[in-house]
């Protein structure tokens, strides 16, 4: 319990709680560990829980009729997830996948009301939640209307250098592994469309790989790469 509550209290979601509002969740919910590959939820199952990411990666997409994957986002420690079929007590708009061992606290949504009414500040960072989601869904719309692919892709990989990123010496190292269909599927590009772009941005010096992994050498040149229509 004690050490449920250290890590909860570390993450950013939580920073505004105190110490007792913090035990309180840790006493209504339990932790779980996922492997790499293993499906949290799967979109259209009915579920009335609330995620808490305290480590690893998840990855959120959707699936067409024909099974084509449109990968949406991919989640960081702290995130939390599953909001909105817990509160519009509906099946799961979306499918999450793990892509990096995860540990997660989760919690259903008696229990989470009972704490709401008691302590409204988890229902504020619960809509702080939902707020980034919509303002993500909204930028990628805008993308493709905006952008074109290599535009698309310049974005992408700023905002992984933001949420992902780490210093090395050759400039911003994106801590995350993605196939170059995982990153078509971000993008609602073809793999070969986005095996070229790479390439290109790798021949102009604006990016390497390292150990599988993206390196930002050029920031203000993958930048330009991006329509002004912000």
């Amino acid at each position: 319990m004690e050490e449920r509550q250290r890590c909860l209290k570390e993450l950013a979601v939580f920073s505004r709680l105190n110490w007792d509002e913090v035990k309180l969740i840790c006493e209504k919910a339990y932790e779980k560990k996922y492997l790499k590959d293993e499906v949290i939820f799967f979109e259209r199952n009915d579920d009335d829980k609330l995620y808490i990411l305290v480590a690893g990666r998840v990855k959120l997409s959707l699936l067409s009729p024909d099974g084509k994957e449109k990968s949406l986002t991919i989640l960081q420690e702290g995130d939390i997830f599953g909001e909105i079929s817990l509160f519009a007590q509906d099946a799961h708009p979306m499918t999450a996948e793990v892509i990096e061992d995860a540990r997660l606290v989760i919690i259903s949504l008696a229990d989470l009301e009972s704490i709401i009414m008691k302590n409204p500040g988890v229902a504020i960072k619960i809509i702080e939640a939902l707020a980034k989601k919509s303002r993500l869904l909204t930028s990628q719309i805008r993308e493709l209307v905006f952008q074109d692919a290599e535009g698309r892709l310049a974005s992408l990989l700023l905002r992984f250098a933001d949420e992902f990123g780490v210093r090395v010496k050759s400039g911003q190292m994106i801590d995350i592994v993605l196939t170059h269909q995982e990153i078509a599927n971000l993008l609602g590009a073809s793999r070969v469309t986005v095996t070229k772009l790479l390439n290109r941005l790798t021949d102009e010096g604006i990016i390497k790989k390292y150990k599988r992994k993206i390196v930002i050498i050029k920031r203000s040149k993958l930048e330009e790469k991006i329509e002004i229509y912000k």
